[in-house]
């Protein structure tokens, strides 16, 4: 889609190469390139007129480097820049019918950078984390109708390569389990995703819903990593640090079948920089299991945290974010939700800490004689900001929606 601010400067170009042509076609001019400033593995969309439906583009600085085309219109190209792309000043050209258009200085390409998008699923958790190469791995998926929100996600970074699921909680699976089927919805049809990684936190057995029966049925199988495992994106590293209660110190230190304590945990790691993702895992509230804990022992300090099952009072004990000492702290949870997350125990824990808190949703509201009242926020969060994104350089600077930390 052509930017509404780039649309009437397209429209006023376009008229002027008809009258200049005559009304033919007289070969591609490129208008603009966007975004101007990308990472190695990174889209980017190419405006201009004349294009061709085989069209080519690809850059000129001190050599050549060929992009890698996904679609051409007559005005617009969508391109993926090459994860081994070096950090420089390019020209930007487009071949199309043998005639070549060219834009000057038109994209800087910038050190490895990794971007994790905390996606606004509502009331659940997904998470799309972006190596510096370009590869792609969804955590978790939202609710059924977060669908959409989390196929907008995946395409706008070139498909999702791997795929985890933390646990089985229908606000993790359902819009994960609607990604996978395809568009035509159908479980174990041809048009199944089958990313090459498929992690999940426990046995799926644990869960007997019709959800998870669909979820099965899924070419995509998926298996349980083991503590240790890690994930290549290109430099950028996601360590499994816990699954089915395991945190690496011998034995599970979950005491049943419940599905939040045995949790898939992640650390990403980049730049320097860390990023804990633990489910839905629970740190003793409300007579729960205390697998936190050993989740901080196997951790350590982290620079964000994505508050463990979105801020209910099960999860988020004083021990495990006094060990983990994040300077941002990101909730996902939906406005008016019906579980009152997050809850208001957690809150005051997190004004105490002191890191900065990121909200995809409001927390509660209009609903606060349910929930003993409206979410009091601790001061400084910045709540109901839908889709959150952190971007980590390979120097180590770390922005979250623009925000350094």
């Amino acid at each position: 889609m052509i930017p509404p601010r780039l649309l009437h400067g397209f429209q006023v170009v376009a008229v002027l190469v008809a009258a200049v042509c005559g009304g033919v076609a007289c070969g591609p001019a490129i208008l603009e390139v966007a975004p101007p400033v990308v990472a190695p593995g990174e889209p980017i969309q190419i405006f201009g007129t004349g294009f061709s439906p085989t069209a080519t583009a690809s850059l000129r600085g001190s050599g050549v480097i060929q992009l890698q085309v996904v679609s051409a219109t007559s005005a617009t190209i969508e391109a993926r820049v090459p994860g081994a792309a070096p950090a420089g000043e390019y020209d930007v050209v487009v071949t199309s019918d043998g005639s070549e258009a060219i834009l000057a200085r038109g994209l800087t390409v910038v050190a490895g950078r990794t971007t994790i998008r905390f996606l606004d699923v509502g009331q659940g958790d997904g998470t799309l984390v972006t190596g510096p190469d370009g590869q792609s791995l969804l955590i978790d998926g939202g609710p059924e109708g977060a669908r959409g929100v989390v196929a907008d996600a995946v395409r706008a970074v070139g498909g999702v390569d791997h795929v985890a699921l933390t646990h089985t909680d229908a606000d993790h699976l359902a819009g994960l389990t609607a990604l996978l089927a395809g568009d035509d919805g159908g479980a174990g049809t041809d048009d199944d995703l089958v990313p090459l990684t498929r992690w999940i936190g426990h046995d799926d057995a644990l869960c007997t819903s019709l959800l998870c029966n669909r979820f099965r049925g899924l070419r995509a199988r998926f298996e349980r990593p083991l503590v240790g495992d890690a994930l290549d994106l290109g430099g950028a590293s996601v360590e499994v640090v816990g699954r089915d209660g395991d945190f690496g110190a011998g034995g599970t230190v979950a005491v049943d079948d419940d599905e939040n304590q045995r949790s898939l945990a992640l650390l990403v790691r980049f730049g320097g920089r860390t990023v804990f993702i633990g489910g839905d895992l629970t740190g003793g509230g409300l007579g729960s299991t205390d697998v936190e804990a050993a989740a901080a022992r196997a951790t350590g300090p982290v620079d964000v945290l994505r508050l463990n099952h979105h801020g209910s009072a099960t999860s988020s004990s004083v021990g495990f974010l006094a060990a983990l000492q994040p300077a941002a702290v990101v909730v996902s949870a939906g406005t008016d939700n019906p579980f009152c997350h997050p809850e208001r125990s957690v809150v005051e824990r997190l004004a105490e800490a002191g890191p900065t808190v990121f909200s995809t949703g409001r927390g509660i509201v209009d609903d606060g004689a349910r929930c003993d009242g409206a979410t009091a926020w601790p001061t400084g969060s910045r709540v109901g900001v839908g889709t959150i994104e952190l971007v980590i350089e390979e120097d180590g600077r770390l922005t979250i929606d623009g925000e350094p930390f």
